[in-house]
């Protein structure tokens, strides 16, 4: 079984995501993110509610970082490498 994550680790995952090229779909989102269709939609709602993700729609909707979005994905990596994870002990 894997280590649990935090929220703001799959967040910085999603907005990754939605950032590259042109954008993401949520299947992408969900494979990428290692989520399920379940888990990741509060996940979704969340950044787009905030106005950190938009949703282009078309045949496969697509979810993009917005310009506020990526402000905070340089905030969340920034803080990421200022506080190194902890180191499990190897059972």
């Amino acid at each position: 079984m894997g280590r649990k994550r935090y929220k703001d680790q799959i967040l910085l995952q999603i907005l990754q995501l939605c950032a590259e090229g042109g954008g993401a779909s949520k299947t992408q989102i969900v494979y990428g993110a290692g989520l399920n269709f379940r888990t990741v939609i509060p996940y979704l709602e969340l950044v787009t509610r905030n106005r950190l993700v938009e949703i282009q729609e078309g045949k496969v909707p697509r979810y993009k970082t917005t310009a506020k979005g990526k402000k905070a994905l340089g905030y969340m990596r920034e803080l990421r490498n200022m506080i190194p994870e902890p180191q499990v002990p190897a059972d």
